[in-house]
């Protein structure tokens, strides 16, 4: 448990899911780890999801393996804060009640509101104190994850490893990079994190996450006007208007209905799923910022929005809380495999492990409020960010491994084995391409390359690009490193479906009509998000690891 300290004699169950090769054994090249992102995602589950997509992918040359990092779902033991899932989720339902304070409050309204969330904020660090499993809590960080894969590939029998980490698994392929740089033979880090504000300055990393968002949500909207009245009822003028929609008419419509919801929340009578309530500014920020992560689901985003905004909240408030109303409470233990699971997928998993990496949080309320302003002035979706930042706030358990640096080359970052291939689109809301750039550089030309691809979304499957897919299948089959810089573009017609490109897609070959036919089904499993206290709700997320898939279910798509 302890690779610190040899005379610790307790161990870790790792939970691993593998899915065969495809090929002969002669022409095999190995293994693959993945990694779905969170930190807190669950990389068995991502494998059984999108495990098969991913071979294809690599043509079917690699065992693919899925494995439950420390503290996440079957991987034993568990931190033990809770006996049952469902004490955190109602902690969850708490803090989506309360929101981020948003829009911006008088500071006397502020203070009392942030006073309400810090106490939220508390209660899973005071149970875990009370409660949680201390060897194991001390024991979750990323270093002894990274260290957990080179035992993993010197188990298998293989001289080195190849890893696929999307979002919060670019930290995790990072820090095993920078600590045996050596054992690295294939590495695609997709939605690329700062590993080093990571390490160093949780706040600084909030503020890098949220560098990218508003090129996103201008995303969201252009896209909109450019698919027209027929495919977006955004572009369709308000009831009473006959002014023409454009980018800047759709944010001042946003604008205003945050104003509104601020002024006067709009009541739900009954909803189908979540019953009555009612729908808050924050709320609709929330869900923004949510769907922005997949593209395929900004057509349903829009109705959702004109619906709120003609005062029918109904399906808004399903996809928030509509998961919180089917909560089953049962043991961790009640499953096949009589581990301790995380049936619903909640946050439980990320604060110890990004806590833990941090270096300890211990700011005033007022202070935080401050920070909370501040990436709201950075980002359009910034203080809901800033909620899962403020999650670490004195924070008690530190890792007791935690890489700090260095986090350069001219630093003393050491070459590594094979050059790591970064991959980011160039409109990420919470995985931006500065960070990227940052990365791929403080490893140096001979350690890195990045390839940049044009799109919305998180990761590069979420806006799927056959240029992207056979630079990926490239490098993992044969070896071949892309240029640094190399720029790819999108599919044509992916986020507003239309006749034109079906036409296009005629025209590929099979074994490229093949690929791209993946990145659809991928896309929709979604890599784990860096923020899963931002998920919408969790029902389903096991069987389709992307809470977006609930939120559609809910509306019929």
């Amino acid at each position: 448990m302890d690779y610190s300290n040899p005379n610790n004699n307790s161990t870790v169950s790792i939970f691993l899911r593998k899915l065969p090769a495809k090929v002969p054994a002669d022409q095999r090249l190995g293994t693959i780890l993945t990694n779905p992102g969170g930190p807190g995602g669950s990389g068995s589950a991502f494998v059984a999801s999108g495990g098969e997509e991913l071979s294809t992918i690599v043509e079917g040359r690699y065992d693919i393996i899925g494995f439950d990092p420390r503290g996440v779902n079957l991987t034993g033991p568990s931190t033990a804060c809770f006996n049952v899932e469902t004490k955190f989720l109602l902690r969850e339902y708490q803090l989506r009640l309360q929101g981020a304070p948003f829009p911006l409050l008088d500071n006397t309204t502020q203070r009392e509101h942030i006073r309400r969330l810090s106490a939220l904020q508390a209660g899973h660090d005071d149970a875990c104190e009370r409660n949680g499993n201390q060897n194991v809590l001390e024991s979750v960080g990323t270093v002894a994850v990274a260290r957990d894969m080179a035992a993993i590939t010197e188990a298998l029998g293989e001289d080195g490893l190849n890893f696929w980490g999307y979002s919060y698994g670019t930290i995790l392929g990072a820090t095993f990079a920078a600590i045996k740089p050596n054992l690295v033979k294939r590495m695609v880090l997709d939605g690329v994190s700062d590993s080093e504000s990571y390490f160093n300055d949780i706040l600084q990393w909030g503020r890098d996450g949220m560098q990218n968002t508003n090129k996103t949500l201008t995303g969201f909207l252009s896209t909109c006007i450019e698919a027209g009245p027929n495919f977006c009822t955004m572009a369709v003028s308000p009831i009473g208007t006959n002014e023409t929609q454009t980018v800047e008419t759709l944010r001042k419509r946003l604008d205003s209905l945050y104003s509104k919801l601020a002024q006067e929340p709009l009541i739900i009578a009954d909803s189908r799923a979540a019953g009555s309530g009612f729908l808050k500014a924050s709320d609709i920020q929330y869900l923004i910022l949510s769907v922005l992560y997949n593209p395929t689901s900004w057509r349903t985003l829009a109705d959702v929005l004109v619906q709120v905004e003609r005062g029918n909240g109904a399906n808004a408030y399903n996809a928030l809380y509509g998961g919180f109303s089917q909560i089953i409470p049962r043991s961790y233990s009640e499953n096949i495999y009589n581990r301790s699971m995380q049936s619903y997928g909640t946050s439980e998993s990320l604060y110890p492990v990004l806590c833990g990496d941090s270096s300890y949080l211990n700011i005033t309320n007022d202070r935080y409020s401050n920070y909370i302003r501040e990436l709201g002035r950075i980002s359009p979706a910034g203080e809901q960010w800033a909620l899962t930042v403020g999650g670490c706030r004195e924070w008690s358990f530190r890792a007791r491994e935690r890489y700090t640096g260095p986090w350069s080359v001219k630093d003393g970052l050491k070459k590594t084995r094979f050059p790591i291939l970064f991959v980011s689109l160039d409109a990420d809301p919470v995985t931006p391409l500065p960070s990227a750039v940052k990365m791929s550089r403080a490893f140096g030309n001979e350690s890195a390359t990045l390839l940049v691809q044009q799109g919305y979304g998180h990761c590069s499957i979420a806006h799927p690009s056959l240029c992207t897919a056979r630079n990926i299948r490239d490098y993992f089959v044969s070896g071949k490193v892309p240029n640094n810089g190399t720029y790819c573009t999108p599919e044509p017609g992916y986020i507003y479906p239309n006749v034109n490109k079906t036409e296009e897609r005629r025209s590929l070959s099979k074994r490229d009509e093949d690929l791209l036919g993946l990145y659809p089904g991928l896309g929709m499993q979604e890599p784990r998000r860096s923020f899963p206290d931002m998920m919408l709700p969790p029902l389903q997320r096991r069987e389709k690891d992307g809470g977006l898939v609930y939120l559609f279910v809910l509306l019929g798509e």
